[in-house]
């Protein structure tokens, strides 16, 4: 199976004004199942392009099982192609759509039918084989593609926006059989997408890129528990941000944080004491981490070990009911807001206007330097 390098690539347009890709190194091993996201211009459709062959690096090499394949074209690159926009070829039935990319590359008429048996049962398309794109909604020709994708043998595939064109209801479901189908060739994938939840539900890697430079990669728990910035810790999933600074500092690499205007003093982990006395900092902690209490709570009685909780009061503004969950927006009395969600079928005796117990588990708390402009940080562009 074979395997990809990037080696300092760099991608320029525009003779050298815009640079789209900054001098980034990858690797991607046999067989796994990577995602590059980001935010729109960050450069992972172009990075993605690159390693296609349908682009050429400004600077850097492309290797693929080691070898470097500046120049050659994509047909030549032994990968597969699926797009958003299914390229589908509509006068052609679902068999002369597979079968057509193997017989430009000359192969003989046994072999032929052979792939594209195989490829549209993989897909469970020969039943359909006679018929036209026409007849089928996006999801089936977005089989379609795949089946002609991999009927060519290709060990890679690349894939930018490949469910962008599917209902979300439907999108959720495929992106699993999309997953199984790949895993079950043992295809070495490549994946583009703006969606986070969708690379979050199926990959083994995700790269994370903001501005053509790499931010950070690892598995989607990897991510997700220990996000680098805060600007990944606002990108994947929803994240609650109060800026403060270090009033304290405690033993076994703990501080205590005083979050801004005289808002609540909430002691944090300090791995490796990163943080020293008096420094600016932001913490953000999810909004499914939020514990929430009446102000009448009785915690000696609860049969569960709440030590290592932090709790503050906050004022509950507001509720709203989304179906699977319930979104509960709080407020301190410095002005800070923050929302906690929990599932819909959580119960509960809250009005707008009680004054709450928040709790917070200190392992649930993620601190970082203030940065110079936290209004960038936050934007997920």
């Amino acid at each position: 199976m074979p395997s990809i390098e990037l080696i300092n690539i760099t991608k320029t347009f525009d003779e050298g004004k815009v640079l789209a890709v900054d001098n980034i190194s990858l690797k991607f091993n046999d067989g796994e199942y990577i995602f590059l996201i980001g935010p729109s211009g960050c450069g992972k459709t172009t990075t993605l392009r690159m390693i296609a062959g349908l682009e050429n690096p400004t600077n850097g090499k492309v290797l693929i099982d080691g070898k470097n394949v500046d120049g050659i074209p994509p047909e030549d690159r032994d990968m597969g192609f699926i797009f958003q926009h299914f390229e589908i070829f509509d006068h052609m039935t679902v068999w002369e759509n597979v079968t057509f990319g193997l017989e430009m590359r000359g192969y003989n008429e046994e072999y032929i039918i052979e792939k594209a048996e195989w490829a549209l049962k993989m897909v469970e398309l020969l039943e359909n084989a006679d018929d036209y794109p026409s007849m089928f909604g996006n999801p089936g020709l977005q089989k379609l593609g795949i089946a002609r994708a991999i009927a060519t043998g290709a060990k890679i595939l690349i894939m930018d926006e490949p469910l962008g064109s599917l209902d979300p209801k439907v999108s959720k479901v495929f992106r699993h059989e999309l997953r199984n189908l790949i895993k079950d060739l043992g295809l070495t994938a490549i994946h583009v997408t703006h969606n986070q939840e969708e690379a979050m539900a199926i990959a083994d890697k995700i790269i994370i890129m903001r501005a053509g430079q790499i931010l950070q990669m690892g598995t989607p728990y990897e991510l997700y528990e220990n996000p680098k910035s805060i600007f990944i810790a606002n990108f994947l999933g929803e994240t609650n941000f109060l800026q403060g600074f270090v009033l304290k500092l405690l033993e076994n690499e703990k501080i205590k944080v005083w979050t801004r205007l005289g808002g609540p003093k909430i002691m944090c982990n300090n791995f490796g004491s990163k943080f020293n006395l008096d420094d600016s900092i932001v913490i953000g902690f999810r909004f499914e981490d939020v514990y929430l209490f009446p102000k009448d709570y009785d915690f000696g009685k609860s049969p569960y070990d709440w030590s290592k909780m932090q709790f503050f009061e906050a004022k509950l503004e507001n509720t709203r009911f989304i179906g699977a969950t319930k979104r509960f927006y709080l407020s301190l009395d410095n002005g800070d807001n923050f929302l906690s969600v929990k599932p819909g079928i959580f119960e509960e005796n809250f009005n707008p206007g009680d004054i709450l117990i928040v709790g917070i588990h200190i392992d649930d708390i993620h601190v970082f330097t203030a940065p110079k402009d936290l209004l960038h940080e936050l934007s997920l562009m």
